[in-house]
């Protein structure tokens, strides 16, 4: 007998009071904590909300109805209403989100859905609310896992926005369960956030990273805030448990995932140089990472070198750098200086600076490159340098070490090999004066006379009335200069064979007479 969708109603009066008694064994064999279960039931819902199921035909002698769900491939569902049987299409040899999405359908005739599904999940929350009591690590692991496999879902097919959402609503939740003492809201925030990050590595390496690239960023970055927060205040003598439970979730992260190197290095690095400050616990950390067999990354290594002081070993490291790792052992360079360690630091930069011409134009985006080089002779005026390993230093920064090269030639009082800098690689007037000619004009006047010349030329050659003020503009700047150097005769000189160069250009000469030239 054919049925119309809208007389699912009648069925679910007929038989209501079978239909409140399967959800009642189905909120007692479902449970929220479970991510398989939680997985079902919110397919389930889902299929509901959206229209999915409709009924086929239902024979009033055999107590039978046959619905079709529409999922991401169709599937037939086969329920007996009386003796509560149910089978469906699909390969799913248990319960499934087809049948349970017919009976939620049947159910929401008479009765709220979603108030099953609020009381529902409630039994999570309370189970929840338990765990959080007990203060041990195992507990807050369980309450993050929980919230997680609550939220996630099936992300594979997810958007990232949706999935940016999803996170902050779990960040929401797991404040729900924050201890009331306010000693240990700090470890609580440290822990389950690593908790979580762990989890969003994890997911990260099995779908596609940069769907979590951005949020594992900013959350790590956020991490730095509350580990400060936390290495602040009084340690607790019941809180070693989760310190020992932190290591292990740091190490996991960092040593057995794969995805994302660069982020996993600056967990460890959090962690490690805010936190987990203790030498001994430090010297632990390093022999396990020895201790590890077939264990490539001596990024993690040299890091711990760095911590410890151990020059020998860092020295055996850093002779492997690889281009691709620049970003990691600037970071290493950076502890290093902030120790006052200026042995590993030279370590560090003098292994660094055979492969910076690679990093900076191979693997930098042309914005960050300048920003890059700047950052990394700051830290190089911290060492001892031979003058030409400095100088070759500035040829591996190529067109984006100028500013770093100038200023190195300005202290060395070479300002004639300034000047040359600036014409070999055609620097406007604007970046060359960021670069310090105020300081050559003020040492040399007469060395930028040639570079004003050339910038002069290259405007006047535009053959157009602004570049001519353009022109006037730097020959002003090259008259001051003239007069300071006390070149007034050639000056003048200069300012006649230029009016009868272009004694043509008519706009020109009239910007020269009212720019007043001549000394």
């Amino acid at each position: 007998m054919l049925l119309l969708s809208h007389s699912l109603f009648n069925i679910a009066v007929r038989y209501q009071s079978h239909i409140q008694k399967w959800m009642e064994t189905l909120s007692e064999d479902l449970h929220p904590s479970h991510l398989d279960d939680e997985e079902l039931v919110r397919r389930a819902s889902f299929a509901v909300r959206n229209g999915a199921v409709r009924a086929i035909s239902y024979d009033p002698y055999e107590h039978t109805l046959e619905a079709r769900v529409h999922d991401v491939s169709s599937a037939v569902v086969t329920i007996h209403l009386v003796d509560e049987e149910i089978t469906c299409s699909c390969p799913e040899k248990h319960l499934c989100r087809h049948s349970l999405a017919v009976v939620f359908s049947l159910y929401m005739q008479k009765f709220s859905l979603s108030e099953w599904l609020q009381e529902w999940r409630l039994k999570k929350t309370e189970q929840l609310s338990i765990l959080a009591n007990e203060r041990t690590p195992e507990s807050w692991n369980a309450i993050v896992q929980s919230t997680f496999n609550a939220v996630s879902g099936d992300w594979s097919w997810k958007e990232r926005y949706y999935i940016d959402s999803s996170i902050n609503q779990m960040k929401q939740k797991l404040k729900k369960f924050m201890p009331f003492e306010r000693e240990w809201q700090p470890l609580y925030d440290v822990y389950t956030r690593t908790m979580l990050l762990r989890l969003l590595f994890e997911v990260s390496e099995e779908l596609n990273e940069n769907l979590f690239r951005a949020t594992i960023q900013a959350d790590i970055e956020d991490m730095q805030h509350q580990l400060i927060t936390l290495s602040n205040k009084p340690r607790l003598f019941a809180a070693d448990p989760f310190y020992d439970a932190l290591v292990l979730h740091v190490r996991h992260i960092v040593y057995d995932l794969k995805t994302m190197d660069d982020l996993r290095f600056n967990l460890l690095h959090a962690f490690w140089v805010i936190m987990l400050t203790e030498k001994g616990r430090r010297e632990a950390e390093y022999k396990y990472l020895l201790d590890i067999k077939n264990f490539d990354n001596d990024i993690f290594r040299a890091f711990f070198c760095v911590l410890l002081k151990k020059p020998d070993e860092l020295r055996e490291i850093a002779d492997k750098i690889h281009a691709s790792q620049m970003p990691e052992w600037m970071h290493l360079a950076k502890l290093a200086k902030e120790q006052d360690d200026l042995t590993s630091l030279t370590i560090i930069l003098h292994a660094m600076r055979p492969h910076i011409f690679d990093y900076v134009n191979s693997h930098l985006s042309a914005w960050n490159r300048s920003l890059f080089v700047s950052k990394l002779y700051a830290l190089y005026k911290h060492i001892d340098m031979p003058d030409d390993e400095r100088e070759q230093l500035f040829w591996q920064f190529g067109s984006f070490g100028v500013r770093a090269y100038s200023d190195f030639l300005i202290d060395q009082h070479r300002y004639q090999d300034w000047v040359a800098l600036h014409h070999r690689f055609a620097s406007t007037l604007d970046y060359a004066e960021s670069c310090g000619m105020k300081t050559i004009i003020q040492e040399a006047p007469e060395a930028v006379l040639p570079f004003y010349h050339v910038l002069a030329l290259s405007e006047v050659r535009e053959r157009n009335r602004h570049n001519y003020k353009q022109a006037v503009r730097i020959w002003k700047k090259m008259k001051s200069a003239a007069k300071k150097s006390g070149k007034i005769d050639y000056w003048n000189l200069y300012v006649s064979e230029i009016q009868t160069k272009y004694r043509r250009l008519r706009a020109l000469q009239e910007e020269i007479q009212k720019g007043n030239l001549p000394l």
